[in-house]
């Protein structure tokens, strides 16, 4: 824990961003601020695309409301403050839940302090780590079997970070129809609230200038860790690393990143469907397999991989794997292989978040940006390969769910 604490002091003291709070006080103070003195009314056009106004939803933007009248220095502490107690209840949570001959709490603990995308977002003042708390919440749910209530947990989730929409098609692809439901009715309770708060046309342009824009284009900014992300800075080396506007795609561009999806979103597909068609593997405590704990990280990996728009601290989102492998309840397969792929993503996943100084016309800039830049990106992908893996040989015929428990013991 000592290693572990200094190396958290030193991440808050080295991460980005320079501006304490700034995306707090960039998007959701001052808008907040202006629903407060002016009513429900647009926020655009301005200088930043979709970083200074409505975040989401513009109904979200009153939950800020009550943080306003304590002035931007004290909300901005008191929004940190809320969001250090979501992350110790995260943790508590996950903890709890872990398998009695784990111990994992002190590990796991240490993982939360020295996690730099972590530490990346609560000086930026975003809501990712809370986001991550609902995450868990929803999971433990599901695995309580109360899926109408984790589905309106996910649906939380998927309004605050719209790529975790892709939990809503799993959910029907798989038809788990309460959790499909749960989530329906939490977004389009919050779709209805904000065009009855806001009037159509206000989210429909919040639409047009925060979503769209982003569609079949690339961020090459450096914290855009996703398929798309990688591509462009391919192209753009180490030009572009602090540009965060959308640009066009190359034609390469977009040939490389339909064929990446194709096949992780066409991988993914066969090998759920493959795990349906054989053997169920031993169900978990509650009322999930353990095939369906692999599965729900797995979306969650890939909904990372594949947005056209995930930030660096969107990689907390994967202290949920870490803390369910801690405790014993992600059961990966349990050999040498898997052992060093989860290791190398913990490792990568937990990196701090910095400015790499790669800028010039050298052979390292160049390289750096193409390579070592995309850290989290490649440590997600270790990820996800050994939840392959492991679905791969948990449904073989007579696996008999082998490995399923022992991995995270190791």
């Amino acid at each position: 824990m000592l290693p572990a604490a200094a190396g958290g002091i030193a991440l808050w003291l080295l991460s980005e961003p320079a501006q304490l709070f700034s995306d707090f006080y960039k998007a959701y103070y001052p808008t907040a601020e202006m629903l407060l003195q002016s009513g429900p009314r647009a926020t655009w056009p301005s200088d930043e695309l979709c970083v200074s106004g409505f975040a989401n939803l513009p109904v979200v933007a009153w939950l800020f409301a009550p943080l306003v009248p304590l002035g931007q220095a004290g909300a901005g502490w008191l929004f940190f403050s809320l969001g250090v107690a979501a992350t110790l209840a995260t943790w508590l949570l996950l903890t709890r839940s872990a398998r009695p001959d784990s111990p994992c709490g002190w590990t796991l603990l240490s993982l939360f302090l020295i996690n730099g995308p972590l530490v990346n977002s609560l000086r930026e003042g975003n809501i990712t780590h809370i986001v991550l708390f609902f995450l868990v919440t929803a999971l433990l749910l599901w695995r309580a079997g109360r899926d109408y209530a984790a589905g309106l947990v996910l649906g939380v989730c998927a309004v605050l970070k719209l790529p975790l929409l892709l939990y809503g098609i799993y959910f029907l692809a798989r038809r788990r129809w309460l959790v499909a439901a749960g989530g329906a009715t939490t977004i389009g309770a919050t779709l209805l609230a904000s065009i009855a708060v806001f009037g159509p046309d206000i989210n429909i342009g919040w639409y047009e200038y925060c979503v769209e824009p982003f569609v079949g284009r690339a961020v090459p900014a450096f914290n855009v860790q996703s398929v798309d992300g990688f591509l462009i800075r391919l192209t753009t080396g180490d030009a572009l690393l602090r540009e965060w506007d959308p640009i066009e795609l190359p034609a390469a561009h977009a040939v490389a990143r339909l064929a990446i999806l194709a096949i992780l979103y066409g991988g993914a597909f066969y090998l759920l469907r493959r795990a349906d068609r054989r053997e169920p593997m031993p169900r978990a405590t509650g009322a999930l397999s353990v095939r369906d704990v692999l599965e729900f990280v797995l979306v969650l990996t890939l909904a990372l991989l594949t947005s056209p728009l995930a930030w660096t601290h969107y990689y907390l989102l994967l202290l949920l794997a870490w803390g369910l492998y801690l405790g014993g309840r992600l059961p990966l397969t349990d050999d040498a292989t898997t052992r060093w792929l989860v290791r190398g993503s913990i490792v990568l996943t937990s990196l701090p978040v910095v400015i790499v100084p790669v800028e010039g016309s050298s052979w390292w800039s160049s390289l750096a940006a193409r390579t070592i830049v995309s850290a989290w990106f490649f440590g997600g992908l270790l990820l996800l390969s050994a939840l392959v893996r492991s679905i791969w040989h948990a449904t073989e015929p007579g696996s008999g769910g082998r490995g399923t428990e022992t991995s995270a013991k190791r």
